[in-house]
């Protein structure tokens, strides 16, 4: 095996261009260079110039003098590499000749050229609008006329929106628009430019998936039966009425001989009668409960009636979860109340049963049990508190990790966006009551949404 060599510099940039960086990613001279050196076996490491003993030949003041036989050939060869790169563009004769004609009528790239040519000074010496431009200059080169980044073609500032276009064929995502810049085209700010274009589109906003936001937890209720939810299921063809506390978790079910209005809250008016008027219901905008007999219920019984978003269960996840719970018990026990008893009674993960958290005693059932622990014995509220705070926290971490989830932009009056479940654009009026929800205009009327279901198209219709 050959030897291994180690080369320090000072010049940190270096390291990953002789080392890590690929070789078509390269600027044509530090490729010709690094192509020199594969028959070496070297690692590079960067020292700072303070702890350099002997400073290296780079670092001396160069002396005056003709180009040497080495560098006019090293020169020759950078010659021919251009010259190959372009010949392989991507590009037809007349595309070529169009962009080249175009960077010569540019002012802005005539001085890139010109500075390309005769040598960059320093930064405080060039104009300002060239200034972003100067970053890049070791990448920078004029070959057949053309100034290219690379192996990129540097677009001047007539063309780039015809080129934006040509890059979004197809209506790929950003990545793979960005994908298709990078073997052809730049521009400074290129990658930014893509980035809006395709966030205005609006024909991507119809089909892209949406990320899941992070959940949202319901904080805990001050005490029992101060916030319930609401929500009706189905069960072997009969419809009932489900009621969850917020604090207890204590599930009420009841049957209804009509899934109409007036049996529903006559089934709620019960539930209450046993424990009390909550001074908040949630449920969904199912017909039952957006109607205006239900409204008359809320008034005259003076609690606040909260409705989720429509189409989003999520929402009204406490219930939904709840009606999940009580179907499983349902398929494996014929005895719908025997199961509903065994599961008011059962300790839940903060290791208290809905009954204790209710009404402040354990429920009798079959399972024998000492008499003292039937007693009323309030359980330690500041450990509940404790423990069901620990448990929602720990469910939102797994939730949020499963999912992926990220937070989405907030949506500003007069947004168009682009609204999945009507398949209609619409336009941004007010974030509605509920949490993560938005008043929207369509053609049929006003809507409130999820912000799940509106796809900004990033532009705005009014001031």
């Amino acid at each position: 095996m050959g030897l291994l060599f180690t080369l320090i510099t000072d010049h940190k940039p270096l390291v990953p261009l002789l080392s890590t960086r690929g070789l078509d990613d390269l600027p044509p001279r530090i490729l010709r260079f690094r192509l020199r050196l594969l028959r070496f076996s070297f690692k590079i490491v960067h020292v700072p110039g303070k702890t350099l003993v002997t400073a290296d030949t780079l670092s001396r003041a160069p002396v005056e003098g003709p180009p040497s036989a080495a560098d006019l050939q090293l020169e020759k060869e950078v010659e021919v590499f251009v010259d190959t790169v372009v010949s392989c563009l991507p590009a037809t004769d007349k595309r070529l000749e169009e962009i080249k004609s175009t960077q010569e009528k540019d002012k802005l790239c005539t001085k890139v050229k010109d500075y390309c040519l005769i040598g960059w000074p320093e930064k405080c010496n060039i104009d300002p609008d060239v200034k972003i431009y100067w970053q890049h200059r070791m990448d920078l080169n004029v070959g057949h006329g053309l100034l290219m980044k690379g192996e990129r073609l540097v677009i001047p500032p007539p063309l780039r929106a015809d080129i934006l276009q040509r890059l979004h064929e197809g209506h790929q995502g950003i990545s793979k628009c960005r994908a298709r810049a990078k073997e052809a085209v730049w521009w400074p700010g290129i990658s930014a430019q893509i980035g809006r274009m395709v966030g205005n589109c609006e024909t991507c906003q119809k089909y892209r998936l949406q990320n899941r936001e992070p959940l949202l937890s319901t904080p805990l209720p001050d005490r029992p039966w101060q916030k319930v939810g609401m929500d009706l299921f189905e069960w072997l063809k009969k419809q009932y009425v489900l009621i969850i506390d917020f604090f207890s978790r204590y599930i009420e079910v009841a049957q209804l001989k009509q899934a109409s209005a007036e049996g529903t809250i006559k089934a709620v008016k019960e539930a209450f009668a046993r424990h009390g008027t909550p001074e908040t219901v949630v449920s969904d905008n199912g017909p039952q409960f957006s109607s205006e007999q239900f409204r008359q219920f809320a008034k005259e019984y003076q609690f606040t009636h909260v409705t989720s978003s429509p189409r989003y269960p999520q929402a009204n996840g406490e219930a939904e979860r709840a009606v999940r719970t009580i179907k499983d018990l349902w398929k494996k026990d014929n005895d719908f109340n025997r199961a509903l008893l065994a599961y008011r009674a059962t300790p839940l993960e903060h290791g208290f049963s809905p009954a204790q958290l209710l009404m402040g005693r354990n429920l009798r059932t079959a399972l024998p049990q000492l008499t003292t622990k039937l007693e009323p014995n309030w359980p330690d509220l500041q450990t509940f508190r404790k423990k069901d705070e620990e448990g929602r926290c720990e469910q939102a971490k797994h939730y949020n990790r499963r999912h992926r989830t990220r937070q989405l932009s907030k949506l500003t009056p007069g947004q168009k966006v682009w609204i999945t479940t009507e398949g209609t654009t619409g336009e941004v009026v007010r974030p509605a009551n509920t949490p993560r929800s938005y008043v929207v205009e369509t053609d049929r009327g006003f809507l409130r949404r999820n912000r799940s279901h509106l796809r900004p198209t990033g532009t705005l219709t009014r001031s």
